[in-house]
Parts: C-alpha cells; sequence; structure tokens
C-alpha cells in the first residue's frame, strides 16, 4: 500500500511539472512605455538672502571664467552742423560728435543709464512730462575700428576690450 501511495504520488508531481508544459501560458505583458514625464515635487529650502546674493553674483560673473576677455563694441553717430565755415569743420564736428555718442553709449553698457523722471498732471490731462537720462562713467583704451562719412553723417565703430580680473575689480560691486 505504501508503494502504491509513493507511485500515485510521483504520478501526480510528474503530470502537474509535464501540465505546465502542455497548457498554453499566458503572455507576459510588456511595459507601457508613457509619453508623460513624470511628476517631480521640488521642494525649496529656505535660503538666507546673504547666501543667495553671493550665488547670483558667481553666476553673473561665471562668463568670465569661460573667456578672459570680454569685448564691447558701439557705433557712434553725429551729423554736420549747417553753420559751419568750412565742409573740412563739418567733417571735424561731425566727427567730435559720432566719437562723444560712442563713448556715450560704451558709458551705458558698462555702467548703466541713471532715468529721472517728472510729470505734471494739471485738470486730468498731462500739462508737462522731463526724462532726463544721464551716464557717468570712466573709459579707457577704447579704440575706433572703423569710420566713415557719407550725407553729412559721420559714423564711427569703437571697441573696448577689458580681461576678466579688471572687468572683476572696476564692476564687482
Amino acid at each position: 500500500m505504501r508503494v502504491k501511495i509513493i507511485s500515485l504520488s510521483l504520478i501526480v508531481v510528474f503530470g502537474l511539472l509535464v501540465s505546465g508544459c502542455v497548457f498554453p501560458q499566458k503572455p507576459k505583458a510588456k511595459p507601457v512605455k508613457s509619453t508623460q514625464k513624470p511628476i517631480v515635487i521640488k521642494v525649496q529650502k529656505k535660503v538666507d538672502p546673504v547666501d543667495r546674493a553671493i550665488s547670483v553674483k558667481k553666476k553673473e560673473l561665471s562668463f568670465l571664467n569661460s573667456n578672459p576677455i570680454k569685448e564691447f563694441s558701439v557705433v557712434g553717430e553725429g551729423i554736420a552742423p549747417k553753420n559751419t565755415i568750412s565742409p573740412a569743420q563739418a567733417l571735424v564736428l561731425a566727427k567730435r560728435a559720432a566719437v562723444a555718442d560712442a563713448y556715450r553709449q560704451l558709458g551705458e553698457k558698462l555702467y548703466g543709464v541713471r532715468v529721472n523722471a517728472r510729470e505734471t498732471v494739471k485738470d486730468a490731462a498731462l500739462k508737462d512730462s522731463k526724462i532726463i537720462t544721464q551716464v557717468n562713467g570712466l573709459i579707457k583704451d577704447a579704440y575706433i575700428t572703423e569710420s566713415s562719412y557719407k550725407n553729412g553723417l559721420y559714423r564711427v565703430k569703437m571697441e573696448l576690450k577689458i580681461d576678466s580680473k579688471t572687468w572683476k575689480r572696476i564692476f564687482s560691486y
């Protein structure tokens, strides 16, 4: 009887093993690629304002590490006045105005522009409006690369190259 139980249990075990190969198995589902991006929640930490200002300043000056020389280029324009003694005087005055305009533009790029505005309103209507812009700065070593004079208009292309050490020393405020 014991032999019958063992042989019966072996038949059952063998039948179970074979039945797994005989019956069709369900295919495994392939993972579906989602076109949606996963949702990422960023937790913002409170940052000390001083640390934030230092990191912002580092980002602003980070371009200096990649390029040791910063180059500024402007085009100044000046017109010849009508009441001149000779065409030569008109040319010289137009050139002077163009160079002054180029220096002003370089100053705006380097130091920024101070803007003051004043408006006067009377009886719900604008009576007077004044806008004053001002640039203060010192510009050294700028040079003229191109100049032309045509139809009373003098054009000057001016460039200024500053190395990163000088830039940091002067403008890191």
